[in-house]
């Protein structure tokens, strides 16, 4: 029995955007689809407002939003207050077409259907902005849902302009997750939403530690994503690893059988040729990057420990990592990984079937730890991956089982 709740983080850790995203992958992977956690973060918004301003009977709510899934939060906050504020507007900062994911955009079209307790507006530039610019100063109540944990660089138009219109009004107003234009993993700005409150969703982030009042009352609020999509191994670890993909500069594999085979198969999905050292010792495999030099070793009492066991066990993993001061992937039944604080296994996959698939999570997990990605998502993303291409005909055939781990990992 794996016990979630001694291994998961909800309400003990301060989760940055990546984490975040990792989340809310692998809550779809469980099978609790993204939609349904926006309907929840939506939902979580709307309450809270209602719980600061129990009459909002004759108020006017105005909810910016950008074309993100911070701005489907705010959409499904509009339609949640609709009918219990006097007047719901809607300013979406983008074109309909630029709304990015397909869950905001279908709840812009509910939206869009409802002529009776909402108006929506759109604004492309700061022209268009501005001739809305009375929806602003009479609104009661302004959600703001332009950015959530996703922001980059600098703020442009018509944002920029959204956010001062924003802090110039009287209204009382409601940051969804992060106020925008902050950045959500140091609390770093140079221009944001000034919120009487903020609705941080699915659990603490960093910047509420540093932005202190400037965030306003802090209501950190769940959105049903189940505790087991943090610990579970699965294509959100495999989509943080893939976004800061490097190419390999080179690679030593030492040791001999199925292990070195396998390690070595993996590194061609690369373009690499490891070089390989045969004599005896221990299954070692080096794994350097080009970009920043970074380098990884995968074997035992060095950067990570990886362990074949025929029942490994999270408590294990954990114990082990903690004892010998490195990250550990325990590889088996369900497998269990370890950085001594967090732990990762996956159930839902295929079992490890051979030697060589052991010797592919080894490679896989040196080359992603090499590229500088956090230890636990690493190995979280060697074994899902590894795994998850052990579907369809496991690894008996290799060079099917490698091209299907090269489309898995190579897929945009």
């Amino acid at each position: 029995m794996l016990h979630v709740a001694a291994y998961g983080s909800v309400g003990a850790k301060r989760y940055r955007s990546h984490e975040i995203a990792i989340i809310d992958e692998n809550s779809s992977y469980l099978g609790v689809e993204r939609r349904l956690l926006m309907e929840n973060a939506g939902a979580s918004v709307a309450r809270v407002v209602m719980n600061e301003i129990p009459d909002i009977s004759s108020s006017t709510v105005l909810v910016v939003a950008g074309p993100g899934n911070n701005g489907g939060d705010a959409f499904v906050a509009a339609r949640h207050l609709s009918g219990r504020a006097a007047k719901v507007h809607v300013v979406l900062l983008a074109h309909p077409t630029q709304i990015r994911t397909e869950e905001a955009a279908a709840n812009w079209r509910a939206l869009e259907k409802m002529k009776v307790g909402v108006e929506t507006h759109t604004a492309l530039d700061p022209a268009s902005l501005a001739a809305l610019q009375s929806l602003f100063q009479e609104a009661d109540i302004i959600i703001d849902g332009i950015f959530g944990t996703g922001i980059r660089g600098e703020i442009r138009e018509p944002f920029r302009s959204a956010i001062e219109f924003i802090n110039s009004s009287n209204a009382r107003i409601f940051s969804i997750d992060v106020p925008s234009g902050v950045d959500p993993n140091n609390g770093e700005y140079s221009l944001a939403v000034k919120p009487h409150v903020t609705v941080t969703l699915h659990g603490p982030k960093p910047f509420m530690y540093v932005l202190g009042g400037e965030a306003g009352r802090v209501y950190v609020e769940g959105i049903g994503a189940p505790p087991e999509a943090e610990v579970i191994a699965g294509p959100g670890d495999l989509a943080y690893v893939k976004s800061l993909t490097r190419r390999v500069r080179g690679a030593v594999v030492r040791g001999v059988g199925e292990l070195a085979e396998g390690a070595a198969d993996a590194l061609s999905i690369f373009g690499v040729e490891p070089e390989t050292e045969g004599a005896g010792g221990e299954f070692v495999v080096r794994v350097e990057d080009v970009s920043a030099g970074g380098v990884a070793e995968a074997s035992a009492g060095r950067r990570i420990l990886v362990r074949p066991v025929e029942r490994p066990s999270i408590e294990e993993a954990v114990k082990l990592s903690r004892s010998a001061g490195i990250p550990v992937y325990l590889v088996g039944c369900d497998d269990a990984i370890s950085d001594g604080v967090c732990a990762k296994s996956n159930w839902l996959e295929p079992p490890t079937d051979s030697g060589y698939v052991a010797g592919v999570m080894t490679a896989l997990s040196a080359t992603f730890a090499s590229w500088e990605a956090e230890p636990i998502y690493a190995l979280g993303a060697a074994c899902y991956s590894a795994r998850h291409a052990l579907k369809n005909g496991g690894s008996s055939n290799r060079a099917a089982y490698l091209e299907r781990l090269r489309m898995l990992i190579s897929e945009k």
